[in-house]
């Protein structure tokens, strides 16, 4: 409720749509979590709100809270964000950090020490933060839209390319092949365990007549990690 109110405050005077989604989270066949994606447009502007955290058996091995939210603009299908905010606590350590947009470049502050692997900001011109490539990756499309995302995404520190391609229609729904392929920014042991994974994303028909995400499933260094929705 806080987080839709949140969302609801940004907009004012004329009617705005709202969408709400939220995943269950697998990792290796267990459940480990629940992702909540809110999200809200208004005319050219967008605002959204994730959150992802450890629940029941997993919360009490492994805590793990990750809140993000970003304001933009989009023009022609093209997202452009005005300011990112997150915040992370693992039980042990809590940071944060906030990015800045001006003229498609980011201005980063966060409360980790910056490493010196770490891409430049400046060199990262136009480049999605990384709840607007959450978005833009998770949200309903239309049918004849479906498996064409190609996503350009700096955290701040790390550069990755997000693409999907190759439709593939069953009973289930609509199957896409993904691959998240890190560009730059990672250690010299971090791109020696993998550089490029593949997943693959599932939609099945809307109630609105788009498709929505079914489930998203890709391989990570630790095992099969699957998103599904409730």
């Amino acid at each position: 409720m806080a987080v839709l109110l949140a969302l609801c405050s940004w907009a004012s005077g004329t009617l705005a749509d709202n969408t709400s989604d939220e995943f269950d989270v697998y990792i290796q066949g267990l459940q480990a979590g629940r992702l909540s994606l809110v999200t809200q447009t208004k005319g050219s502007g967008y605002a959204a709100r994730i959150l992802l955290r450890t629940t029941g058996l997993a919360a009490k091995l492994l805590r793990y809270r990750f809140e993000a939210t970003v304001q933009g603009r989009s023009h022609n299908g093209h997202y452009r964000p005005v300011h990112y905010s997150e915040k992370s606590d693992t039980g042990k350590r809590q940071t944060d950090k906030t990015i800045a947009y001006a003229n498609g470049l980011a201005k980063v502050t966060q409360s980790k020490e910056r490493k010196p692997h770490w891409l430049k900001p400046t060199s990262q011109r136009n480049r999605l933060d990384p709840l607007t490539a959450t978005y833009e990756l998770l949200r309903d499309r239309p049918k004849d839209t479906l498996c064409q995302q190609s996503l350009k995404l700096f955290d701040g520190a790390r550069a990755v390319d997000i693409i999907l391609a190759d439709p593939k229609s069953d009973r289930k729904g609509i199957t896409c092949r993904g691959r998240y392929k890190r560009v730059g920014g990672f250690s010299e042991a971090e791109m020696s365990k993998g550089v490029s994974f593949p997943f693959k994303l599932t939609y099945v028909p809307a109630p609105n007549g788009d498709y929505q995400v079914q489930s998203l499933k890709i391989e990570t260094l630790r095992g099969r990690a699957s998103f599904l929705r409730r």
